[in-house]
């Protein structure tokens, strides 16, 4: 093919991995965050309920290239130069960063991951809380009865049942992260789309690439979602035979 040389592969190779590594964190993080601002809605702390209330309003009805934008122009043009120069891009951690991945403005891969957890966050908190709506309320109440404390029964029941109960919406949501990784593009992270887009610029074969970059995503959505159904069945007690039979797998309460 004339229009892809060995440059250009290198090029597009590098962004994928580059959109593989962003997928990996800002899926693990958004997990991290949701399920805790999830459990903290679920507290029963007034304030702490309210707050985190606050943060799902907020972050889910802000479209994430905004928050992109916002994190990666907007925060540092907060700060006079010489403030800005040394908190956003000459500091020990952008220079860890540039110094393990190569990138002359790390700030702006950071502000992505940001921006792209508090997005995704935001949903996975609310559907999170919905899983564990689904619980009976009286396997909440027969654990309680046995003497279980709090944290016992949502270790044990709420974060395990809720998350099983959840996570069908939750991969779907986690494969939309995947796809909003593109759009990084707009601050020059040189992800997958943004190789495509210099790809473009340097040949000038749009229909090529942008086709090739189509089925790519289409590519990692359908790996991301099989992988995600293996998590899926990992999660789920009832798969507990190598044969794939179902089983039921009592829960465990203990004081713990």
């Amino acid at each position: 093919m004339d229009w892809l040389s060995q440059e250009l592969i290198t090029l597009l190779l590098r962004g994928l991995l580059y959109t593989v590594l962003l997928t990996a964190i800002t899926s693990i993080s958004s997990l991290v965050v949701g399920i805790s601002v999830g459990a903290i809605r679920l507290s029963g702390r007034p304030f702490l309920a309210w707050a985190a209330g606050v943060y799902v309003n907020i972050f889910r009805n802000v479209p994430a290239l905004v928050l992109i934008i916002f994190l990666a122009f907007a925060v540092p043009n907060l700060f006079a130069p010489e403030q800005r120069q040394a908190l956003f891009f000459d500091n020990l951690l952008t220079d860890w960063t540039e110094s393990i991945s190569g990138l002359s403005l790390p700030y702006y891969v950071l502000a992505v991951i940001a921006a792209l957890t508090l997005n995704s966050s935001a949903y996975l908190a609310e559907l999170f809380r919905a899983g564990v709506g689904t619980i009976p309320r009286q396997l909440v109440d027969a654990a309680r009865s046995l003497g279980a404390s709090q944290t016992a029964v949502f270790r044990q029941i709420l974060l395990p049942q809720g998350v099983l109960a959840a996570f069908p919406a939750m991969a779907t949501r986690l494969i939309h992260n995947m796809k909003n990784t593109a759009l990084a593009s707009i601050v020059a992270v040189p992800e997958f789309f943004h190789a495509t887009q210099a790809s473009v610029t340097r040949t000038f074969f749009a229909l090529q690439f942008l086709l090739m970059a189509a089925l790519v995503y289409l590519l990692l959505s359908f790996f991301f979602a099989a992988l995600l159904r293996q998590v899926e069945r990992r999660l789920d007690p009832r798969y507990g035979s190598a044969k794939g039979e179902l089983q039921r797998a009592p829960i465990k309460v203990s004081n713990a």
